[in-house]
């Protein structure tokens, strides 16, 4: 709608995090996985860029429900990518498996979620990659992170190629190692070697101590955390929760490194 001369779009609240990523492009990136709606709000609270949205963080993270994803993507400006992981254990899926995390796919984009984080490998530990671009060429207009299964991969630069053959936007890893610190060295050389052809999401030990370390040396622009501290609140014990302080701390630290 052009108004004396002044071009006008129309914006809507799902246009944000495109426009804020537009703004951002400079800047490094930090996504917070959250494992329940109290720690989904505790990331929004603490300033995450993103969030990667799952359950049972114990077992290394499960598809969350589909009244958790809904409420998320209806409530925060900021983009959800959903964790598509159906069971714990291995990444080796059969033909049921796959058609659950399929169908998970599907409600995520006909919802409007941002993105969708999966990995698929075979027996060999190399890449499915039918699998893979299955889940791609489903996912849409929707981003997909192949996630740290790449970090059991036999042939990390193999499967950085195929990841990047089948059209993945991203890469979640911590350089194969038990936490990104241990994994610096690699994930200098992940980086390097994708240059601007996908992104690496640097993830797995993250906290306020070594963030800008990690980041300074492997020259990722992505970064992954849980920021998770105990919260005591019945008889049973503590339990963990992302803590929107923690979230502010890390976020103000990467907001401060030169890139």
């Amino acid at each position: 709608m052009l108004i004396s001369g002044t071009l006008f779009f129309a914006l809507t609240t799902s246009d944000l995090p495109d426009i804020l990523h537009l703004c951002n492009m400079n800047s490094i990136t930090a996504e917070v996985c959250a494992s329940s709606l109290n720690s989904a709000l505790a990331a929004v609270k603490g300033g995450a860029d993103r969030i990667e949205l799952c359950q049972a963080l114990q077992l290394d993270g499960l598809t969350p429900s589909h009244a958790l994803i809904s409420y998320c993507r209806n409530n925060f400006s900021i983009p959800v990518f959903v964790l598509i992981r159906p069971r714990e254990g291995n990444f080796i899926y059969n033909d049921n498996e796959t058609l659950i995390m399929m169908e998970d796919i599907d409600y995520c984009r006909n919802l409007g979620i941002k993105g969708v984080v999966v990995g698929f490998l075979d027996r060999d530990c190399e890449v499915d990659k039918a699998r893979l671009k299955e889940a791609v060429k489903k996912a849409g207009a929707m981003e997909v992170t192949f996630h740290r299964a790449f970090d059991v991969c036999a042939d990390w630069e193999r499967a950085l190629e195929d990841i990047i053959e089948c059209g993945c936007s991203r890469i979640l890893t911590s350089g194969q190692a038990a936490d990104s610190y241990q994994g610096s060295e690699r994930l200098k050389q992940i980086v390097a070697k994708a240059g601007d052809r996908i992104k690496i999401l640097v993830g797995g030990g993250i906290n306020p101590g070594n963030v800008r370390e990690i980041l300074d040396y492997t020259k990722a622009r992505e970064v992954h955390f849980s920021a998770k501290s105990p919260v005591c609140d019945n008889a049973d014990g503590a339990r963990f929760e992302t803590s929107p302080e923690l979230v502010r701390e890390i976020v103000s630290i990467v907001n401060n490194i030169t890139i």
